[in-house]
């Protein structure tokens, strides 16, 4: 019986741990037009690459540290994306298509406004409290843009146990 409810209290925390942010979505890699490279490698700020499975670069309030600090406390987590508009405001033909990702990257604040709300309660230009930058060479971006023909877009972004991702974690 003791058993039993110190295993439900433990449920009950980590299900109200659980985080929900609005969300903008852009993407890098090696087809982006600024000459990024391949995002999905073993050299990304976690230290590690995803492959198969989606990853992504989060914003630096969700990372948790800055450039050159090494792996933030959000290298690993999984998060359930949610696209709903573009950035203009309207509606995606794929409007609530989502995709699990796991984060290996950092998207720095220093000269990218995406990337850079003050705390989690702050919002970029597009009114998101965190960015997350998809990894064209994992294939997030093309699952969650599809056919909407936008680069960036904005939804949710919801915490979710890794075990709801669908991908291999390497070094």
């Amino acid at each position: 019986m003791t058993f039993t409810l110190v295993l439900s209290a433990l449920i009950l925390v980590r299900v109200s741990l659980a985080q929900t942010y609005s969300a903008s979505f852009t993407q890098y890699g090696s087809t982006d037009s600024w000459g990024s490279g391949n995002c999905n490698v073993n050299t990304a700020a976690c230290g590690f690459y995803t492959n198969p499975g989606y990853s992504a670069a989060v914003s630096e309030n969700l990372y948790g540290v800055g450039p050159g600090a090494g792996a933030g406390p959000a290298c690993g987590a999984c998060y359930r994306l949610t696209a709903q508009k573009d950035s203009s405001g309207n509606t995606l033909r794929n409007a609530g298509t989502s995709i699990v990702v796991m984060v290996n990257n950092l998207c720095p604040a220093s000269g990218n406004p995406l990337c850079s709300q003050n705390g989690l309660s702050g919002q970029n230009q597009y009114g998101a409290n965190v960015n997350f930058d998809l990894c064209i060479d994992s294939g997030a971006a093309g699952a969650l843009f599809g056919d909407s023909g936008v680069g960036l877009a904005t939804g949710s972004a919801e915490e979710v146990d890794c075990s709801q991702w669908s991908g291999t974690q390497r070094s």
